[in-house]
């Protein structure tokens, strides 16, 4: 029986990442999935990917069926591909509902698998905040046939957020409820506030401080959740070894993304830290780093958010809400996009942002609502994960006409 260096638990964003980066450092890894078909999680099959593709193409395509193909095509491509590089570079896959026996050994289906480390990537799933016959979680509605034309959506987050844009994009009536004083309750109040206004121009209704029990669901013709998700432990076994889970039962991990159990790691959504695809590809290099012991641990400073609303707002570091809670000393800087050429010359005029300096006039952290913002926020991004002042972003000239030129101008202004 092979004994692997590595097992990993899930094969979505964090387990891939986990068995390339096995891969890279030498290790010989057994990546584990319920089927094949599941390949890929939640980010590849109803996430992620057909979010932003079918947000991307429904700018111009707005028959649902032509984009559910066209998603799909995409899906199959990224799958196939990803399947075949880890075949050839020696993964061992195995598919089956994984089960502890003990801290090195997994039981999956008939099949025993057994490691020097485990590493548990399986992710999260929605929670159902009410049951109606109408009512699915915003990852299904990829899977209909057609998602209807009048939308109430159950939550203002990130993801409430982009599939409102999505169906707005298709000229459907969309109504979104969220129980908190403000969209986006975890972003900056100001600049959530800001987005709250240009989705509202584009005729998203959307209603803060509700409770849906006040609404009656059989007016709708999809009632799409999107409030909150839970992690998926249930079935693994982790009673048997003592892995330990926080108050909200996601896993607990330490220094190099261990759990309480030396050999055992966990990475992606569920450890419940930050559940963004790009954060499990991160955390999952940290754990094969642990493994692999090189002495590496979690540092995300200078790591950006981005919600794809139409337009987009992303943020990195500090913004206002924070700093005056952590009662930081800070310096605001705000422009609109309006004076610059380029925000009409790419249909950007709702563009925005937001620059705090500290006291010593140090990027404290930015913040960007714009078509565009998910690119843009990567220079402050870079600025701020190496250490770079201000002036290394007020002292460049980039072409001419781009988004990207906006903020060195921004900047100049401010001297």
């Amino acid at each position: 029986m092979i004994v692997f260096d590595v097992a990993i638990i899930g094969a979505g964003a964090a387990g891939i990442a986990c068995a390339k980066q096995a891969i890279k450092s030498g290790l010989i890894a057994a990546l584990v999935d319920v089927d094949k078909a599941g390949f890929g999680g939640v980010c590849l099959n109803r996430g992620c990917i057909p979010a932003k593709f079918f947000l991307t193409h429904s700018k111009s395509e707005k028959n649902w069926a032509n984009l559910k193909a066209g998603g799909n095509k995409t899906i199959g491509s990224i799958k196939d591909g990803t399947l075949r590089l880890l075949e050839t570079k020696g993964v061992k896959l195995f598919w089956g509902h994984a089960v502890f026996e003990d801290t090195t050994t997994l039981r999956v289906g008939r099949e025993t698998v057994s490691a020097r480390n485990i590493v548990i990537a399986t992710g999260s799933s929605p929670r159902a905040v009410l049951r109606h016959p109408r009512a699915i979680f915003a990852e299904n509605l990829f899977a209909e046939e057609s998602p209807g034309d009048k939308l109430l959506i159950v939550g203002a987050g990130c993801i409430g957020l982009e599939f409102a844009s999505l169906l707005n994009n298709l000229k459907k009536d969309v109504l979104v409820v969220e129980k908190e004083e403000n969209i986006l309750p975890f972003f900056d109040s100001y600049l959530s506030g800001r987005l709250r206004v240009s989705l509202e121009k584009k005729g998203i209704k959307i209603e803060t401080s509700k409770n849906i029990g006040d609404y009656d669901l059989d007016v709708f013709d999809r009632v799409i959740l999107a409030a909150g998700r839970a992690a998926n432990v249930s079935g693994l076994g982790l009673e048997k070894v003592g892995v330990s889970l926080d108050e909200k039962g996601w896993i607990k991990t330490g220094a190099g993304m261990r759990t309480n159990i030396g050999n055992i790691y966990a990475c992606g959504d569920i450890n419940g830290k930050k559940q963004l695809a790009y954060i499990a590809e991160y955390q999952a290099k940290i754990c094969v780093d642990s493994i692999a012991e090189k002495n590496v641990n979690e540092d995300y400073r200078g790591i950006p958010d981005c919600t794809f609303t139409l337009p987009q707002i992303a943020k990195v570091g500090l913004l206002e809400d924070e700093a005056r809670q952590k009662n930081i000393e800070y310096k605001a800087l705000r422009s609109n996009f309006l004076k610059f050429s380029s925000a009409y010359v790419y249909d950007d005029t709702d563009g925005f942002i937001e620059i705090l300096t500290g006291k010593n006039n140090e990027l404290l952290g930015a913040g960007i609502i714009s078509n565009q913002a998910a690119d843009l926020i990567s220079l402050f991004s870079l600025c701020l994960k190496n250490n770079l002042p201000l002036e290394a972003l007020r002292n460049c000239t980039f072409i001419h006409p781009t988004l990207s030129e906006i903020i060195p101008l921004v900047l100049k202004e401010s001297e």
